[in-house]
């Protein structure tokens, strides 16, 4: 009895609706580089989801504590603003009081007005100015003192005769020549009816009492007050600046863009002294002058430092909490999920063990466990020759070896002899995954093995064969009569010069060389009658490996003479040297007899619309290499014009044909097909220019060590059968 394991071998995907796999994982997933990221990621979302609201809480907040300043410093700039306007009233209504001076007052009399006149607060000193500019007298100065104002801008600024210069102008901070005290300048023209100028009246506005009244408002920490007016030059402010000549507002406060457009905005910008503020920036409706109020931005924020260790704090607590939550959950949901393992691993048994059961019953299926070389059956068992034989290929060593290098699924073809019956069988092997203690290695785990009897499938398969072989046959005969016709032809004439030598006594070397040639003739008729059964004979089970080219050889013998009675030129090219293929040489010919055929069929078909069309069909043979496996490739190229692109799908189906009612049965390229594919080969097609190609690649296999030998024993015809 014996056994062989066909070449189609190889690895199929595994298919789990099939057989059940045992769903216990081959490592822990607490113990899994998965569940460890898994562990790091919740704890690091444990911590960073709450450090993200209470970055969100701390930012929302602050944004708060900066709108609240911002609201505050409006309400202290509308107060300021209120203030500045009432002083600026009280002092141009003083001014105003002077305008009763006569116009021929001396300088002794107007002296006596001002050392008289009740100075508002923080006026500290009151000056009466000619039209020239000259000092005529100061509550702090008598007459003749010989000082002149006529530099003076606060000054400048009413020499003229324009009637209609009757407000008040308010200087920058200027130091007094008479006081000699930094002050603001608050000037107004005394004119005549017809607008002539009489004098300037002047008070002088103490700086340092705003300065002194904003300290007492000076928001906390670093905070800004400042007067500024709308040309830009700072009149007061709090921190002090020591440029009290002049100071420009923006380089005291850059960014103060409402001096542009007169809008009261919030104000936000570092000032002269590096510090960050924000604040409000408020003006006048009535003079030129805006209040600026402004508060440290650092101040405003540590303000808050409290509330944010709070949040910080809060946050860290709920991350903690959530952390050890993050670890209660998973590890509840690892100690659930081994139980769910474990119960699916238990249900996937009994699963796997009723599936095999009833693949077990199905007719021609025998199921094996295979475990520790040992094989068991799988369902009822099963007497008879081929349940044996299959369960000591099961356990051989050989098996078992396979089994440890390949855990992979696999399917292949195997062949059974015994007691002068052979059995062709299907074996698909799959492994089971590893379980239980100690299973980690997938090479020592348990297999299963189908096995499908398909001998009865196979000898339909040799019988339609056959059928298209007989098919072939008949459209041979007219060829094949004629090959042995001409060799007859040859007989006979060489028989009759034989006849007439003898007669005539010729020399017997006359008589010998004409039995000779008729020996060659009988040799070549019986090479071609012998091939022909062998083309004819019933196929067997057992695979008989080949030589292409001897096949080749063989196509051309039997349809050389009828493809040249046709006008086609038939040429075979290329060589596989000793390359041998797993197909028995008599299907590789009916395959390529079917290919010649189908050609000459087109090459016919073209004629009947090109009458002086000249048919070819080439034969080609070559070696290839394709991802470190050697093939035999053989090609058969026509120039019949193709095949239709709406029949080329389906061109190898069964009972498919292009050919004419009656004319063809469909079966031969399907048939073509099967042989090819059965033995782990490849038969395409494809149009190429002014025909069609078709492609046979058939895998090589190790040629046996007396092929050399006995190929060179093979007899050739006297005369060629190629047209």
């Amino acid at each position: 009895m014996t056994s062989d394991s066909s070449a189609q071998a190889g690895p199929i995907p595994p298919d789990p609706s099939a057989v059940p796999a045992n769903v216990s994982p081959a490592v822990p997933l607490w113990k899994g580089a998965s569940y460890r990221l898994l562990l790091v990621f919740v704890l690091l979302l444990s911590f960073i989801v709450p450090a993200s609201v209470a970055l969100v809480a701390i930012r929302l907040h602050s944004a708060h504590e900066e709108e609240v300043t911002i609201a505050a410093s409006r309400k202290l700039a509308v107060a300021l603003t209120s203030h500045l306007e009432r002083t600026v009233e009280s002092i141009e209504a003083f001014l105003d009081g002077f305008a009763n001076l006569p116009d021929d007052a001396s300088p002794q009399e107007i002296y006596s007005r001002l050392l008289t006149a009740r100075l508002p607060a923080s006026v500290i000193q009151i000056t009466y100015v000619d039209p020239a500019g000259a000092v005529v007298a100061s509550n702090l100065l008598p007459p003749g003192n010989g000082v002149t104002l006529a530099d003076r801008e606060h000054i400048r600024v009413h020499m003229n005769n324009d009637p209609t210069d009757t407000g008040i102008f308010i200087s920058k901070p200027v130091k007094g020549r008479i006081s000699g005290a930094w002050s603001i300048q608050f000037t107004k023209a005394l004119r005549a009816p017809d607008g002539t100028l009489r004098g300037i009246i002047a008070a002088s506005y103490q700086i340092s009492d705003f300065i002194e009244f904003y300290e007492k408002l000076q928001p906390e920490g670093r905070g800004l007050i400042a007067l500024v007016g709308f040309d830009g030059v700072v009149r007061a402010s709090v921190p002090a600046n020591h440029n009290m000549d002049g100071m420009e507002a923006a380089a005291l406060l850059p960014g103060l863009s409402i001096l542009a457009d007169h809008t009261n905005r919030p104000y936000s910008g570092i000032a002269w002294d590096g510090v960050d503020r924000i604040g409000y920036a408020m003006q006048s409706d009535r003079y030129p002058f805006l209040v600026v109020v402004a508060a440290d931005r650092q101040a405003v924020l540590d303000e808050s430092h409290d509330f944010h260790m709070a949040i910080w704090g809060i946050a860290g607590g709920l991350g903690v909490t959530l952390a050890a939550l993050a670890l209660f959950a998973v590890r509840h949901s690892r100690l659930e999920r081994t139980y769910r393992e474990r119960e699916l691993t238990a249900q996937a048994q009994e699963r796997e063990a009723q599936v095999l059961q009833a693949i077990s019953r199905v007719p021609g299926i025998h199921v094996l466990h295979v475990e520790n070389g040992r094989a068991g059956r799988i369902g009822e068992p099963a007497d008879g020759l081929l349940p044996r034989l299959i369960a000591e290929r099961v356990e051989s060593p050989e098996f078992l070896a396979r089994l440890q290098e390949d855990a992979a699924p696999s399917v292949a073809m195997e062949h059974f002899s015994g007691d002068g019956e052979e059995f062709e069988v299907g074996m698909v092997i799959t492994r089971l995954p590893p379980s239980g203690p100690g299973r980690t290695d997938p090479a020592t785990a348990p297999a299963v093995v189908f096995a499908l009897d398909e001998t009865a499938k196979r000898l339909k398969e040799n019988k339609l064969y056959q059928m298209s072989k007989m098919a072939a046959l008949g459209e041979l005969v007219t060829g094949l009569a004629h090959e042995i016709n001409q060799p007859l032809g040859v007989i006979r004439l060489a028989a009759s010069n034989a006849i007439m030598g003898l007669r005539k006594g010729l020399p017997a070397e006359h008589t010998s060389e004409k039995l000779a040639r008729i020996v060659r003739q009988v040799e070549r008729m019986k090479a071609i009658i012998d091939h022909m059964r062998i083309f004819g004979r019933k196929d067997t089970l057992a695979i008989d490996p080949s030589s292409a080219e001897t096949a080749v050889e063989g196509t051309l013998q039997v349809l050389g003479t009828e493809i040249r009675l046709d006008g086609i030129e038939l040429t075979a090219t290329g060589s596989a040297g000793t390359a041998r293929v797993p197909c028995r040489q008599e299907q590789l010919e009916q395959v390529l007899i079917n290919l010649v055929l189908n050609a000459r069929d087109a090459i016919r078909a073209r004629r009947q619309h090109e009458p002086d069309f000249a048919g070819r069909i080439a034969i080609a043979i070559e070696p290839r290499v394709t991802e470190g496996q050697g093939f035999v490739v053989v090609t058969v190229r026509d120039n019949g014009g193709g095949i239709p692109p709406a029949a080329i799908g389906k061109i190898f189906q069964p009972f498919f044909t292009t050919k004419p009612s009656g004319q063809g049965t469909g079966l031969g390229l399907s048939v073509s097909f099967g042989i090819i594919r059965d033995y782990g080969g490849t038969l395409t097609v494809a149009n190429v220019e002014g025909g069609a190609l078709f492609t046979i690649a058939l895998p090589e296999v190790p040629a046996a060590p007396d092929d050399a030998a006995t190929s060179g024993n093979r007899s050739e015809p006297e005369a060629s059968s190629t047209g």
